[in-house]
C-alpha cells in the first residue's frame, strides 16, 4: 500500500497509547532487554505521569499534616482537620483513578473496549473496598492500593483471552439499534467471567499470600529477614510495584516490624537510614544519572525529579527516565539498598547509632534534618547516612556509566577507533559522524511529529481498489488503501506522512489498525452476502518482530482471518530475512497468500522473494509507464514470462487506459488492478459497485 494512491490508516490515539508492555504480568512475557518498551509498562508509566498533580498534591497535602502533628502545630482557621480530612480522601481516591488510568491506557494498547476495562476495574475495586469495610479475607485498604496496579493489568488479559476463546456473539441485531450497544454486547459474556473471577481472587487470595511468608519470617533471624525485606522490596518496584507497600502486604507487616535491636525495628532502620531519595537508594542513583547522561531529554527529568527525590519521593525518577525495568539498573537498585542496609544494620548493633522515635515522623523529611528527631545523637546518624549514600553511589557509579556509555554513539567511536588502531586523530570526525547521526535523528522526529499533526488535523479513511481476473473479468480480490480527507476538503495520499511515521517506529501499529479496520468492513459486508478477499499491506517492522508479528496473527484467529492476504514490499524481505520468511510461512499455514507489491520499484531481486516463497507477484507501473517505448514493451514482456516460468501469479498495477489494459493482457498476466478497472470505493461503496464494475467489463 505505497505510492500516491496507496497507504494504510492509524488512529492518533494509538500513537500514545500503544507503544509504545507489566511489571508483573506481560503480554507475552519478554526479556529483560525489552521489559522497559514493554507495552504493560509504558502504560504504567504514562498513567503515572498523567496523574502526577493528584499525587504531588497527596503527598503535598500528608506531608503537611504530618509535620503539624509531629511539630504539634496549629494552623490558621483550624485548617488541620480539614487538611487530614482532605488527605485521607485523596488517599482513597488515588487507588481509584489510578486503577482507572492505567485501565484505558492499557485497553488501548490491547486492543480492549476502554470502556468496559474500566467498568470491569471500578466494579472490582468497590467490591474490594466493601469487603475491606467487613474485614474479610485479610483485605485492607494497602491491598487496595496495590490491587488498582495489578486489576488494570489481570482485567485487560482476561478480557482478551475470553474474547479470543469464547464464541462470538452475533450482535448484528444490536447494531442496528446502536453500534455502542452491539461493542458492550459483544463484551457481556467476557465481562460477566472476568468480574466473577477477579472478585474472587482479591477477595481470598490476600489473606493466602500472606500467611505462609509472614509465619516463614517470623522463624528467621532479624538481620535475615532484613536482608530478604530489602531484596524483596526493591525487586517489587524495579518491577513498577510500590515495594514498600506490597512487601509489607505480602508477609503481614512482619518484614517491617522485626525488630532488631530493643525498639528499633526494620522499618525504622531502612526509612531513617537508608532510603535517601526512596526505594533503591534513588538519591545516590539520581546523583549518578546526573554526572553521566548527557541526553537532553533525559536530564530534563533528572531536573524536575530532584526536588521530589530530596524529600524521599522516587515515583518521578523511577517512571520519568523510566528506571523501572531497566535491565541496567536491576543489580545497584536492590544492592544498594542491601549493602547500606547492612552497614547501618553494623553501626546499630555496634552501637554507634542510637534511634528513638518519639512519635509519628513525616518520612518525606529529607535525610540529615531527620537525623535531629530521630537519634538523641543526630551527628553520628548523619555520618552513617553519609557513609550509606557514599556506599550506594559507589555502587550506582559503574553500572550508570556503562549504560551512558552504551547510549552514547561519542564513546563508541572513541573505543572503536582505539579497537581499530587509528587513534585519537579519527575522534573528531567520529564527533562529527555523531553530530550528523544526532542532527538526523532530531530531524525524523520532527517530520514525524509533523505528520502526526497532520493526521490529527484530517479524518482517515480505509478505501478498497478491486482487482480483476483477466481471463473472466470478475472481481477477485480487494486491496486495501488510505486517504486522508482535510478540513478544507482536499484528499492526500499516505505519501505526504506514512514513510515518515513508519521510519519514526510507527509501522506495526498501523498494521494492527488496517487489520482491524478490515475485519470490521468485511463483517459488515457478510451482513449484505458480499465476500471479497482484501489484500494489506504489512511493514518490516511487523514482518520482523515477534511481538508485533504475533499480535497481528492474533487479530487473524478465527473468523478475523478469513478472506485476507498479505502484501509486503520488496524492501521488507532484505532487512531480516530468516525471521521474516518464517513469519510468512507460518502465515502460509494459515492459509494466507502471500504478495510482493511494487516489483520493479526496489531491487528486483529474483532471489530475495524467491526463497521467501511467495504465491504473487505485483508489477509496479513505472514498468507499465516505460511500455511506451519498444524497449519498454519487451522488458515488460520478459519480466512476465520469466516471473510466470517461475510460477508466480502476476498482477499489473496502474493500469489505467483500455490499451494498457489489452497490453498487460497480452503479456500473460492473471489478474489486473488500477483506474481503468476501478477507482479506489469507500468500504459502504464496495458490495453495491463490484455487480456494476463487472458487467462493464465482460
Amino acid at each position: 500500500m505505497r505510492g500516491s494512491a496507496e497507504g494504510k490508516s492509524v488512529n492518533c490515539d494509538q500513537f500514545i497509547a500503544s507503544r509504545p508492555n507489566s511489571p508483573l504480568l506481560s503480554m507475552p512475557f519478554k526479556p529483560l532487554d525489552s521489559l522497559p518498551h514493554n507495552r504493560m509498562i509504558m502504560a504504567l508509566r504514562e498513567s503515572f505521569l498523567a496523574l502526577m498533580p493528584l499525587f504531588i498534591l497527596m503527598q503535598f497535602v500528608g506531608f503537611v499534616v504530618d509535620l503539624c502533628t509531629w511539630a504539634q502545630w496549629s494552623l490558621p482557621w483550624d485548617a488541620l482537620p480539614t487538611l487530614r480530612a482532605m488527605g485521607e480522601f485523596l488517599q482513597f481516591g488515588w487507588p481509584l483513578a489510578m486503577g482507572l488510568a492505567l485501565t484505558t491506557h492499557l485497553a488501548r494498547a490491547f486492543d480492549v473496549d476502554p470502556l468496559v476495562a474500566a467498568v470491569l476495574v471500578l466494579g472490582v475495586l468497590l467490591v474490594a473496598a466493601r469487603v475491606s469495610a467487613q474485614g474479610v479475607g485479610g483485605l485492607n485498604q494497602a491491598w487496595i492500593s496495590l490491587g488498582a496496579i495489578l486489576l488494570p493489568m489481570v482485567g485487560v488479559w482476561m478480557l482478551r483471552f475470553y474474547l479470543a476463546h469464547l464464541p462470538a456473539v452475533d450482535t448484528r441485531a444490536f447494531a442496528m439499534i446502536s453500534p455502542a450497544l452491539a461493542r458492550t454486547m459483544a463484551y457481556i459474556l467476557p465481562f460477566g467471567l472476568s468480574f466473577t473471577s477477579l472478585a474472587a481472587l482479591i477477595v481470598f487470595l490476600p489473606g493466602q499470600l500472606q500467611s505462609p511468608l509472614a509465619g516463614l519470617l517470623r522463624e528467621l533471624p532479624p538481620e535475615l529477614v532484613l536482608v530478604l525485606g530489602a531484596v524483596l522490596v526493591n525487586l517489587l518496584w524495579w518491577l513498577g510495584i510500590h515495594g514498600s507497600i506490597a512487601g509489607g502486604m505480602l508477609t503481614d507487616g512482619v518484614v517491617w516490624a522485626t525488630e532488631l535491636t530493643p525498639g528499633t525495628n526494620v522499618a525504622d532502620l531502612m526509612t531513617g537510614v537508608v532510603y535517601a531519595g526512596g526505594s533503591g537508594c534513588s538519591l545516590a542513583l539520581a546523583l549518578c544519572l546526573w554526572w553521566y547522561l548527557r541526553d537532553e531529554r533525559d536530564r530534563r527529568v533528572l531536573r524536575w525529579a530532584l526536588p521530589f527525590a530530596a524529600f524521599n519521593i522516587n515515583e518521578p525518577l523511577l517512571f520519568g527516565l523510566p528506571v523501572v525495568g531497566q535491565r541496567n539498573l536491576l543489580v545497584p537498585f536492590v544492592g544498594a539498598p542491601l549493602a547500606g542496609g547492612l552497614v547501618a544494620l553494623a553501626a546499630l548493633k555496634l552501637g554507634w547509632v542510637e534511634i528513638q522515635i518519639a512519635g509519628p515522623v513525616p518520612w518525606m523529611m529529607p535525610f540529615g534534618l531527620n537525623a535531629w528527631v530521630l537519634s538523641p545523637s543526630p551527628l553520628t546518624l548523619i555520618a552513617v547516612q553519609v557513609a550509606v549514600m557514599g556506599l550506594a553511589i559507589m555502587i550506582y557509579r559503574p553500572y550508570v556509566r556503562a549504560m551512558a556509555a552504551k547510549q552514547s554513539m561519542t564513546e563508541f567511536s572513541r573505543q572503536l577507533a582505539e579497537q581499530l588502531g587509528v587513534g585519537p586523530s579519527q575522534e573528531p570526525h567520529a564527533e562529527g559522524r555523531y553530530n550528523d547521526s544526532v542532527r538526523a535523528l532530531q530531524a525524523t522526529h520532527t517530520e514525524a511529529q509533523e505528520a502526526m499533526r497532520l493526521v490529527s488535523r484530517g479524518s482517515l479513511h480505509l478505501y478498497y481498489q478491486p482487482k480483476m481476473r483477466a481471463e473472466s473479468g470478475r472481481i477477485v480480490g480487494l486491496e486495501a488503501l488510505l486517504r486522508l480527507e482535510l478540513p478544507d476538503g482536499s484528499v492526500i495520499g499516505p505519501s505526504q506522512f506514512l514513510p515518515v511515521l513508519d521510519r519514526a517506529g510507527f509501522g506495526d501499529m498501523f498494521d494492527s489498525w488496517v487489520l482491524k479496520q478490515i475485519i470490521r468492513d468485511q463483517s459488515m459486508w457478510r451482513a449484505q452476502d458480499f465476500e471479497c478477499p482484501v489484500a494489506v499491506n504489512l511493514t518490516a517492522a511487523s514482518l520482523g518482530s515477534r511481538e508485533a508479528f504475533g499480535f497481528l496473527t492474533s487479530q487473524l484467529q478465527g473468523e478475523g482471518g478469513r478472506n485476507i492476504e498479505v502484501e509486503l514490499l520488496e524492501s521488507s524481505l532484505s532487512s531480516d530475512l530468516v525471521k521474516v520468511k518464517a513469519h510468512l510461512e507460518e502465515l502460509r499455514g494459515k492459509g494466507i497468500k502471500i504478495l510482493v507489491d511494487d516489483f520493479g520499484m526496489g531491487y528486483s531481486n529474483l532471489s530475495v522473494f524467491h526463497n521467501a516463497a511467495v504465491d504473487v507477484v505485483k508489477i509496479d507501473r513505472s514498468l507499465l509507464s516505460d511500455a511506451s517505448e519498444p524497449r519498454g514493451q519487451a522488458l515488460y514482456r520478459e519480466i512476465c514470462s520469466t516471473l510466470a516460468r517461475l510460477g508466480y501469479r502476476l498482477v499489473a498495477e496502474g493500469v489505467e487506459t483500455l490499451a494498457e489494459m489489452r497490453f498487460v493482457m497480452a503479456c500473460g498476466v492473471h489478474d489486473i488492478q488500477g483506474f481503468w478497472i476501478s477507482q479506489p470505493l469507500r468500504a459502504e461503496e464496495v458490495p453495491g459497485a463490484i455487480a456494476g464494475i463487472e458487467s462493464r467489463l465482460r
